[in-house]
Parts: structure tokens; sequence; C-alpha cells
């Protein structure tokens, strides 16, 4: 009795606490008759992204940007509002042009102004400026060193390059292009596409890879209206390019081609090559990313630049990176990484260069793995990552040993590749300063060299050699599988007569 009394007292109390008390809270039931809010689009601006994987490219634009104009209508009197929804119609900018390379190639002979000097000034970028003019002072002569060395010091010091020539400083790129002899034979040579540098026949003569000039003028953002003797005719780098186009294949190497071609050309370029061959940009780079980086030429360095060069062209115009891009640009930075994880202690990179570790003690050797791979490093790593410690300790190891080692004879080669690094990185953190020297240095006045004779008929004799050299070498090689397979047959019938 009393436990049935119990019950029904809780029972008529909670029935109370729910009539009187809080029912708890209640979930949100949308109104379904209430009209939905408009949605806002949100603009990401491009400091809300990361900078482009991008080394300073020469701005020679095509078309200077047309000035956003509005006009006044007095007539009809409009409105503020009518007429600002009008400009906002009328003032749309124009397409903005590929940025390559210019119609003109004369510099202005007006001296540029120069840009205003920053109060606080860091240490590492006089050092930078100090090793960059130390490396002014090693000369080379016309009449003793190679196309070779010579074409590496215009990679690295561009107009600002000079060479001796009858005992006086004459520019670089002017006397290159009176096309110039090397033992008997031409700078360049006339192709039936257009031109091109001599390829190679002797080590560090003439190109080492093809089209490797034609990049390298590229870095130093001649025009490609550019004018080059070769002997029969003059030619120009529209012409280097048209030939290159024709000649790419996937016989030979395609780093160099694809260095020039995003320094010079849209991401999105396609062309037919001369054995009726679709080619492109993308094709290019799919190419490039077959070659393991550890079995090519100065570690692969070149390699990955290109490929970052070319994401960088990419990155230009369609900022997100999709497909072929973007496992390039993984690829750019995977091996920055490795780069970095084997830094030495003093700055320097490892001297196996991605193979592992090691300290280079020879001062010719350190200055040229570590050079080659800052170069690729300051094409590779976006702009908010060049203050990073790993990075400056680099620039300061190679802007030292420069410096301290400016009696010493260095290999041209890693030497120049080595100053590259330096400019870019110069390029990079100071823009204005760095296109305030180039424009000096386009307006400097210099002895106009002396052009040698030219060496006329030279480059149909070449083709004429090339030719019988490839029907030689088919020959030879069809003779070898025929000797290969009648050697086959005759240890086959000599095998099964053992068992006649």
């Amino acid at each position: 009795m009393k436990c049935s009394t119990l019950v029904v007292f809780a029972t008529v109390f909670q029935l109370t606490c729910n009539l009187w008390g809080d029912s708890g809270p209640k979930l949100l039931v949308p109104d379904l008759e209430q009209k939905t809010g408009e949605i806002k689009q949100v603009n990401v601006t491009a400091e809300d992204n990361d900078a482009p994987l991008v080394a300073r490219k020469p701005e020679f634009s095509i078309e200077a940007r047309k000035p956003e104009l509005i006009a006044e209508d007095s007539a009809d009197k409009k409105t503020e509002t009518e007429t600002t929804e009008k400009t906002k119609k009328e003032s749309v900018p124009e397409p903005k042009p590929f940025p390559g390379i210019a119609d003109s190639s004369k510099p202005s002979m007006k001296k540029p102004e120069p840009p205003p000097v920053p109060d606080i000034v860091d240490p590492l970028d006089k050092l930078v400026d100090e090793a960059i003019e130390v490396s002014h002072r090693r000369m080379l002569s016309t009449e003793v060193h190679t196309p070779w060395q010579i074409a590496h010091g215009i990679l690295a010091l561009r107009w600002e390059y000079t060479l001796y020539q009858n005992k006086k400083r004459i520019r670089a790129i002017d006397w290159v292009s009176t096309g110039p002899n090397f033992r008997g034979k031409p700078w360049f040579i006339t192709t039936e596409h257009g031109g091109k540098g001599h390829p190679f026949t002797e080590p560090y003569a003439f190109e080492g890879h093809p089209n490797q000039f034609l990049a390298f003028y590229g870095m130093a953002g001649v025009p490609l209206d550019h004018k080059i003797n070769t002997g029969e005719k003059t030619i120009t780098i529209a012409d280097m390019i048209r030939n290159a186009k024709a000649e790419v294949n996937t016989d030979e190497e395609i780093t160099w081609t694809l260095w020039a071609f995003s320094r010079y050309l849209p991401w999105d370029t396609e062309w037919v090559s001369e054995r009726n061959e679709e080619w492109s940009m993308e094709k290019l780079v799919r190419v490039q990313m077959q070659s393991e980086p550890t079995r090519s030429a100065c570690g692969g360095t070149h390699g990955l630049f290109a490929l970052a060069s070319a994401v960088n062209c990419y990155a230009r115009d369609q900022k997100q990176l999709r497909g072929t891009w973007l496992e390039a640009s993984m690829r750019v930075r995977q091996y920055a990484e490795y780069a970095r994880s084997m830094q030495n202690r003093d700055g320097s990179f490892s001297s196996k260069y991605f193979e592992g570790p090691e300290y280079a003690s020879d001062v010719n050797k350190r200055v040229s793995t570590t050079g080659h791979t800052l170069e690729f490093i300051m094409e590779a790593l976006p702009q908010n990552r060049l203050n990073e410690p790993w990075v400056r300790s680099a620039v300061y190891r190679i802007a030292t040993d420069l410096i301290e080692y400016k009696k010493q004879p260095l290999e041209p080669g890693g030497m120049y590749h080595a100053i590259d690094s330096l400019v870019i990185y110069r390029e990079r953190t100071r823009p204005e300063y760095a296109k305030y020297l180039e424009e000096l240095a386009k307006t400097k006045e210099f002895t106009e060299p002396v052009p040698a004779e030219p060496i006329v008929g030279y480059s149909e004799r070449f083709q004429q050699q090339q030719n019988t050299a490839q029907q030689y070498q088919h020959q030879q090689q069809y003779q070898q599988n025929n000797q290969s397979r009648d050697y086959q047959q005759a240890r086959r019938r000599g095998l099964f007569s053992r068992f006649r």
C-alpha cells in the first residue's frame, strides 16, 4: 500500500513538472517560407595565396597595357549612378599579353633614374653585390676562350658581361651578334627551319646540349628580333625558336629546349615538329620528368631548373596547378627539400648533388655543386621562403667563396652558374634595383666589337656532313643488326647440329 502510494505521488509530481517546468533545449527548425539570402562571393587576392614559384623574368611586354579612360557625357547629363555603372562596363581592362620578349631590341640610350636607396640595407645584400662586382673582373678573351665558356658568362651577367678584344672591353652580346668563329667554325649556323647554335664538336667548345645557347639568351632577356650573323645570312632569336620547335625529339635531351621555351613562349604553346610529331609545352614537361636527376648532367639541376621555370610560366597565368603541372611542381619542391636536408654546416650543398651528403674542400668543386643547386633553388622556391636561414646561408657561402678566392682560377661553367644564382637572388629580393642595373648596363657605351670574317657556305656543308653521318650511322646499325641476326641463325644451326 505504501509502495503504490509512493508511485502515484511520483507520477503526479513528474506530470506537474512537465506542465510548469522548462522542457529543455529545442532543435532549430528552418523556416521554409523565409526567402533565402544571396550567396556572397569572396574574391581572393594574389597576396592571399602563396607567391608563385617564379624567379624574375624580364618584362619585355609585346604591347604596353592601355590606360583605362573614362569619357564624360555632358550632353545627356546622366545621373552619377548611371555614369558609374557605365564606367564599370567600359573600363574593363584589356587582356594582358604574355610577358615574353619585346619586338624591339634597341636599348634606350636614356640613362635610367636610380631607385630610392632603402634606409636599412641587409648585410647579405652588400655581400652579394660585392661578389657579383668581383666576378665582373674575371675577364675572358675573344681570341682565347671558347663559345661554351663565353656563353655561360652571358647566362650569369647578362647585358653587363664584357670581354677583351684587342686589349679593349666590348659587350659580349654585341660581339656574339657579329657572327664570330672558333677554330674555323662559326658560333651559329643556318638551317632549313631558321638557325641554331653550332652543335657539339669537342668538349667545352660549342653547345654541349641542344638549344643551350638559346636558353642562355632567354635568361639574359635577349629580344625575339635580336639579329645574329651566321655568314650566309642574318638570323634572329625567333628563327632559333622556330628551328628548335622543328628539331625537337625524344632521342635527344630536351632540358635546354624546355628552359628556353619557358622564357620565350606561353605555357599553352603547341606545334608540330619536322617528324610530324605533335608537341606542346606540357609534353616537354612530361618528357623531362622521365629523366632521373641523379643520372643527368650536373646532378640533374638543369633539368629541375627547367621544370621549375615551366611551372612558373604556367602559374603566372593559371595560378592553380593541375595534372602534369602539379606533378612537376611536386617534384621541384621534393628535390628542393632533398638539397636542404643534405646541406653542410657552412651553407654549401652536397658535392654529390642529390645522391647523398658530401662536403667538398676544393673550392672549384664546392662553388660548382653549390652554385648549380642554389641556381635551381632560386627558381623553385616561392617568394616567402627566400629569407629562410638555410637559403641565406647558401647565398652567403657562394658570395664568400667568390670574394675570398677572387684571385684563384675557377672553372667557368660552375662559376658562372654560381654567379647566376646570386643574380637571380638579387632580382627576386630587390627587383627595382636589379631592373635599374639592367637598364644601366644597356645604356653603357663600349668599344664597337671587330667582327670576324664570315665563313660563307659553312652551314650548307655542315648539313651535308650531318646527313651523310646519319645515313652512315643507320647503315652501320643495319649491318650490325644483320650480323647479329646471321650469328644467331648460325649459332642456332650449330646447336641443332649437335643433336643430329
